[in-house]
């Protein structure tokens, strides 16, 4: 926890010995198929830097506006689905570092596979929708990392939560009621900040009506106000606020799910309330093949149809061929794919086509001669005759205004000379030139219009829009920016510039363009380091002061409290206690056994002042926690004790090693001969003898029946005829894997004495009757010689076929190059693998590389002595200093030397005058 502050660095991809796997591009389609996927730290790093840039005050241009939108939604894309992997990933290897939960992990995976392997097993539909059910059941079995999106707060068991229904994401239920009515608050408030407008036409265009709708936060799917949930409901929506039980999945009622199946079939979804989609329909029908010519065959639902194996023999459209396709509907026949050779509509040309495209056209102008001889058909290939020269027809001026049928077709019909008159394209004035040829121009009548946004009018050619200068002051949709358009018509563009908002990780700001309502969630990474800093992992950004600290391997550096060595994995808190025995000379009880109970040499006691007086309600005692050495208990070491009544040796611990009733019948025979003495278990003179004592109790005639072998239980009745009733002793027991109770009645599994011609068979039926009792039915929990699971059910005794293990494990060569998954079974048989060719390459390429390294140090180290003897020649071959030189510094210290002599001279005077002056 001390080392959230320090610069997180690249995650050591080794932590958890696990291969990395390689991750997928940002694109639309699948993963990658190339390079690895760069760590997430480094994408993180340039992501700041891009949304650093992007938040800068500089103006962006629609087309780099547009290009920055593609490259943000390729960029979310990507670090979604790095998301996505490392999620999964963690959730399929995150183990924690508490003990029990650790003990606990060792058996979850198997436990998880095999519940998620009986709900899965027996549907057959689409592999996209089992998957995707299957991931949400495990996500829900394996990981505790689920996280509401809204406040980056883990998704416990307890907490009230609301699924999408489009992507099953997990939220709070009182994040997405604020979420909600935040996001349809901030839509109204933007809807009553717009205004009608008048148009060019001088229309009044009022404001767009009001359309309040909320969006999930992860898919931004549409919801309706009515949709806000009030309720915490389970995920089949039965039951509002279900309790949370230990052995159901967390948010669900233990119910039948009952959803109706999509495609919609008429059948419900049977596996238990659970999140996520609903699997594909896994009931049986009875059903005909597509063709209906086979016998009904029992098919999933899911798969609705099926294929046989006969050819269609029906006549296709063309009726000369047969279908001779494989079986399918009724009337849904593909065209006929037989060629021939076939003429065009117009029979110019011909080519080989498919029979069912006999009728095609070849694209040419006909070109043949009407009647007049003078003009051809224009038209494409078609059939039949052309027709009359549409030239011969009545034909009129080009204004219209004149119809005449001209002498002959090859008679060119003029202007009439009149104005056109024709309604030009702004649909109000018409043309005032004369009849002519071709299409009218533009009209050019001045007219008063308004312009665009309806502050200014005046005269403009009637084809050109009226535009003014003023800019539009209208804060756009984000509700922060103006529009600045010039002559705006009130139908102001989408804001084009960053958002740039802070999220509530508190590090990151928001990357989109600016926008209405609450910004996306953050999707970068951050590192959580463990207490010793030797492993880090990566959670959501925002979370590192919540999330859980990563399971390390590393040993913890703390040294132990007691005197034992308590060697144990880093962690975070305090030590765990240590669990092994005590080991030292039991002074309670004064034995010679040694204390068998766990280390009590430094455990956490927790006191309270017992003279505390509080003040008021609110005034509380104060703890004192001490680690202190608690006494020895005890002696729990079994010793033999026979009870009082000589009935039976029991092993007692030493501590409370004293002879006492067993509680079971004194049993002595009474004198009547019949009859044995009914007291509990009490203190006699002979404890060896079988008849009756002075203190045992006389014959009161109670029932003397043997009870069967077995049965322990006295049968409550007075003396009476045999047989007895049945024992109705109702008996807990565990079953043989020790992982569940089981009940059963006493002359259930004890009946009388067997008797007859067919003992032998009965007590074989008795011995499996018992054994189905004893048995939970469920997988059993051993472990087999080898460590792996034994996967048989509930049984007594050793493990069947301990040496037939399927799981695989890996083997691999000496040197390690080589490695093979091979089945844990054969391991025994073959440990090691065979080096190759390749392995003796690698071994010369690393003894070539070794032998070069060495030649390379006896250089450097020859050029080192070389240098060393140079510096040791130049420091002592340097020449001396002259005489004269010497001498004159000589000469200066003798003259300053009788400044130093003066102190002392003075101390030795005073030390003299003051002997002087004593005597």
């Amino acid at each position: 926890m001390a080392n959230r502050n320090r610069k997180v660095g690249t995650k050591d991809q080794n932590v958890w010995k696990v291969p990395a796997e390689p991750s997928g591009p940002a694109t639309s389609g699948g993963g990658m198929k190339g390079k690895p996927q760069k760590p997430s730290t480094v994408t993180s790093n340039k992501a700041g830097e891009e949304n650093a840039a992007i938040g800068s005050k500089i103006p962006v241009a629609k087309a780099t506006a547009a290009s920055m939108i593609k490259k943000s939604q390729e960029k979310f894309n990507q670090v979604q689905r790095q998301h996505a992997e490392k999620a999964q990933k963690y959730a399929t290897e995150y183990v924690s570092s508490d003990e029990d939960e650790e003990t606990a992990g060792d058996s979850s995976d198997a436990a998880t596979k095999s519940i998620l392997g009986e709900v899965l097993k027996n549907y057959n539909g689409a592999d996209v929708d089992v998957s995707k059910t299957q991931e949400y059941l495990q996500n829900l079995l394996e990981s505790r990392n689920a996280v509401c999106l809204i406040c980056i707060e883990t998704v416990k068991r307890a907490d009230k939560i609301w699924s999408c229904h489009s992507c099953y994401t997990f939220f709070h239920l009182m994040c997405i009621q604020r979420w909600a009515n935040d996001s349809m608050s901030m839509k109204r408030m933007n809807h009553e900040q717009q205004e009608g407008y008048y148009n060019n036409r001088g229309e009044y265009i009022p404001k767009p009506a009001l359309s309040v709708h909320w969006d999930c936060p992860k898919c931004r799917k549409e919801y309706q106000p009515q949709d806000i949930p009030r309720h915490y409901e389970c995920f089949c929506r039965k039951e509002q606020n279900p309790s949370a039980h230990p052995w159901l999945i967390p948010h669900s009622c233990g119910e039948l799910c009952e959803k109706k199946l999509t495609p919609e079939c008429g059948h419900s979804c049977r596996l238990l309330c659970h999140p996520g989609p609903c699997p594909p329909c896994p009931q049986t029908i009875s059903v005909s093949c597509r063709c209906r010519s086979s016998a009904l065959k029992t098919i999933r639902c899911s798969q609705k149809s099926w294929m046989c194996a006969k050819k269609c023999n029906r006549k296709l459209s063309c009726g000369i061929h047969e279908c001779g396709a494989q079986c399918h509907e009724p009337g849904h026949c593909p065209p006929c794919k037989s060629r021939s050779k076939q003429h065009c509509l117009c029979g110019a040309r011909s080519k080989e086509v498919n029979c069912h495209e006999s009728r095609w056209q070849c694209g040419t102008v006909c070109n043949k001669p009407y009647a007049c001889k003078l003009h051809n058909c224009e038209r494409n290939c078609h059939d039949g005759p052309c027709g009359d020269c549409p030239l011969g027809l009545v034909r009129s001026c080009p204004c219209g205004k004149t119809e005449t049928r001209a002498a002959s077709c090859a008679e060119r019909i003029g202007t009439c000379g009149d104005t056109c008159q024709k309604v030009l394209g702004c649909g109000q004035h018409r043309c005032a030139e004369r009849c002519h040829q071709g299409d009218c121009g533009s009209c050019l009548v001045l007219i008063a219009k308004v312009c665009r946004c309806g502050a200014t009018t005046k005269e403009v050619a009637c084809h050109r829009e009226a535009l003014c200068d003023s800019k539009c002051k209208k804060v756009r949709s984000c509700g922060k920016h103006p529009c600045n358009r010039k002559c705006c018509d009130g139908q102001c563009p989408e804001c084009d510039k960053v958002c740039g908002k802070m999220l509530p990780c508190g590090k990151h700001k928001c990357s989109s363009l600016c926008h209405h309502g609450p910004c996306y969630p953050c999707n970068q990474k951050s590192a959580v380091k463990c207490r010793c800093g030797g492993t880090s992992i990566e959670v959501q950004c925002g979370r590192e002061k919540r999330a859980n600290a990563p399971k390390c391997k590393l040993p913890c550096r703390i040294h132990s409290k007691c005197h034992h060595q308590n060697p144990h994995a880093c962690h975070q808190g305090e030590c765990p206690p240590c669990t092994q025995e005590c080991g030292q000379p039991n002074d309670t009880t004064n034995c010679d056994h040694p204390c068998t109970a766990r280390c009590h040499a430094a455990v956490k006691v927790v006191t309270k002042d017992k003279n505390f007086k509080p003040v008021g309600p609110w005034d509380v005692p104060r703890e004192t926690v001490e680690i202190k050495a608690l006494p020895h208990p005890p002696c729990a070491v079994k010793m033999p004790v026979t009870c009082i009544g000589g009935h039976e040796t029991t092993d007692c611990p030493c501590s409370n090693s004293k002879p006492s009733s067993c509680g079971r019948p004194c049993g002595r025979l009474l004198r009547c001969g019949v009859h044995q003495c009914p007291l509990v278990c009490h203190k006699v003179a002979h404890r060896a003898s079988t008849t009756q004592d002075s203190r045992c109790e006389a014959c009161t005639a109670s029932c003397v029946i043997a009870r069967p072998t077995g049965c322990v239980h006295p049968c409550q009745r007075a003396c009476h005829v045999p047989p007895c009733s049945p024992c109705q002793v109702a008996i807990k027991a565990n079953c043989y894997c020790g992982l569940t109770q089981v009940f059963y009645k006493c002359h259930e599994f004890y009946p009388p004495d067997l008797v007859g011609n067919e003992k032998g068979q009965l007590e074989e039926a008795l011995k499996q009757r018992r054994a189905s009792v004893m048995s939970c039915g469920q997988k059993c929990i051993k472990n087999l010689p080898c460590g792996h699971r034994c996967t048989a059910t509930c049984h007594p005794g050793r493990c069947p076929n301990p040496d037939q293990c399927t799981k695989k494990v890996k083997i691999g060569c000496r040197c390690g190059h080589r490695k093979v998954d091979v089945n844990c079974g054969t391991v025994k048989v073959t440990r090691t693998l065979d080096c190759d060719a390749q392995c003796e390459l690698l071994e010369a390429q690393k003894r070539a590389e070794l032998e070069e390294r060495e030649k390379e140090e006896r250089a450097r180290q020859e050029q080192e002595n070389r240098k060393e003897l140079e510096e040791y020649e130049r420091k002592f071959n340097r020449r001396k200093h002259r005489e004269r030189k010497r001498q004159e510094v000589q000469q200066e210290e003798g003259g300053r030397s009788w400044m130093y002599l003066l102190p002392i001279a003075a101390v030795l005077i005073a030390i003299v005058v003051y002997f002087l002056l004593v005597q």
